[in-house]
């Protein structure tokens, strides 16, 4: 099926032009057209994102921390998490070194909900770096009402409860 397009005329310098064009072949793009899409559905997920309305986003939280059992950093990390139990759909801990883990938080939640979220994790002494990815909210293109429009085989073993995994 056939997708319906409007035609858009782009002026760029001749230097955005070539980096463009070694984008589209570096990324095997089919086309110019369809990397400037996708750079512009990035563009409007973090437009949606910084005008902070109620749209639902998703996206990770990366979350770089000693680990440090006197100061409990894990402990203070897992206590947020259960309190954004609406936001919070799945975590992943990963030991990186003897002194230093690796928490990845995937999340759902309006944009207010997921920074506040993130600046809650921030504030924990012990924390190194905390870093948040979205990706298009529900109201983008490609989103779909998973109850509706996404069907499981039901003998699989496919469970939306929270995961965790780690310590």
């Amino acid at each position: 099926m056939a997708e319906d397009l409007d035609r858009v005329s782009l002026t760029l310098p001749p230097d955005m032009t070539d980096q463009l064009d070694g984008i589209v072949e570096d990324w095997e793009y089919a086309s110019r057209s369809e990397a400037v899409r996708d750079a512009l559905r990035d563009f409007f997920t973090t437009y949606e994102w910084e005008r902070g309305d109620e749209t639902r986003h998703y996206g990770t939280i990366v979350i770089a921390h000693e680990h440090d059992h006197e100061s409990d950093v894990a402990g203070r990390l897992q206590t947020i998490q259960h309190e954004y139990a609406d936001v919070v759909t799945s975590v992943q801990h990963i030991h990186l070194s003897e002194d230093r883990c690796m928490e990845t938080l995937v999340v759902g939640g309006t944009a207010g909900e997921i920074d506040e979220l993130a600046n809650r994790l921030r504030a924990i002494g012990g924390v190194k770096q905390v870093k948040v990815v979205v990706v298009g909210g529900a109201e983008t293109e490609h989103s779909h009402s998973h109850d509706q429009e996404h069907a499981h085989e039901h003998d699989q073993d496919h469970s939306h409860e929270r995961t965790a995994t780690g310590e």
